[in-house]
């Protein structure tokens, strides 16, 4: 009977159903976790697409970011030039045919010196202790933002280098572009830009072989942004001719820049100070 009792049990489905499923939480297997956890991106942390892509689906991902990301370049190319050259068309001096190259060359200046102010604000905001704290678009939305500014940049400035090198009356030529106090027009003031387009062409080159070099190493170079935004802000308020028209600009947009470094620089000290404190 006991023998015959217990073949039973064994084969009583309830019996198995206790002893495979018994009441109460059950563990999930470390298996089920990994499966239902999506990949996250390594950059941002949040969760990644298909293939660890944020923007989903590999190559498409990849063909989506890049439209994309020409497109705004283009807008803000076509916005920035636009505004630009309306403001130094009505402010110039003298307005005729001869001196359309240096309004040209000008309006693109003062467009590249624009978008640059808005890649270094948005460069500091990213690593910002506050980001966190306040209300900020998403850390993907704010990269594609800083590297639509940064191809912005390099296009203007390069539009506004052929623009200076070409005009006769603005007495620069390519030599005076491309080597320190070579200029005959305000020689220490092109000087300056001359420096500040080796330092922007120096990070540009960095930024863009950040996964080759490491951040060890494109990092501090990429750190020197702000010291070429203030050669920037020098060379444009000393070799402008206009400058007196747009002082506020200058004095507006290095503000900004100064607010941004110095709220950062402060909230980081604090930072530091309260973790050896809770320490």
């Amino acid at each position: 009977m006991t023998g015959s009792g217990s073949a039973a049990t064994h084969s009583d489905p309830r019996w198995a159903v206790e002893r495979v499923a018994p009441p109460g939480p059950q563990p999930v297997p470390e298996a089920t976790v990994a499966e239902e956890e999506p990949p996250r991106d390594r950059a941002t942390g949040r969760p990644a697409g298909r293939g660890g892509d944020p923007e989903g689906g590999g190559a498409v991902g990849a063909a989506r970011w890049a439209a994309g990301t020409l497109a705004l370049v283009a807008v803000v190319v076509a916005v920035t030039t636009a505004v630009a050259y309306e403001v130094t068309l009505r402010n110039g001096a003298l307005v005729h045919n001869k001196m359309l190259p240096w309004i040209l060359g000008r309006s693109l200046g003062v467009a590249s010196y624009l978008a640059l102010t808005a890649l270094v604000i948005l460069g500091i905001w990213l690593r910002h202790p506050w980001r966190n704290r306040l209300w900020s678009p998403r850390p993907e939305s704010l990269l594609r933002a800083h590297v639509v500014l940064a191809a912005c940049t390099v296009v203007l400035l390069a539009g506004h280098l052929v623009s200076i090198a070409l005009d006769h009356y603005a007495g620069v030529g390519w030599t005076g572009t491309f080597v320190p106090m070579q200029a005959h027009y305000r020689p220490t003031a092109v000087a300056i830009g001359t420096i500040a387009l080796y330092g922007i062409v120096l990070v540009a080159g960095t930024a863009a072989l950040a996964g080759s070099l490491g951040q060890r190493v494109w990092f501090p170079i990429h750190s020197v942004s702000v010291i070429i935004f203030c050669l920037c802000l020098a060379h444009g308020a000393m070799a402008g001719s206009d400058s007196h028209t747009l002082r506020w600009v200058y004095v507006i947009t290095g503000a900004m820049v100064a607010t941004v470094q110095t709220t950062r620089w402060v909230a980081r000290r604090v930072g530091r100070h309260a973790v050896l404190e809770f320490e």
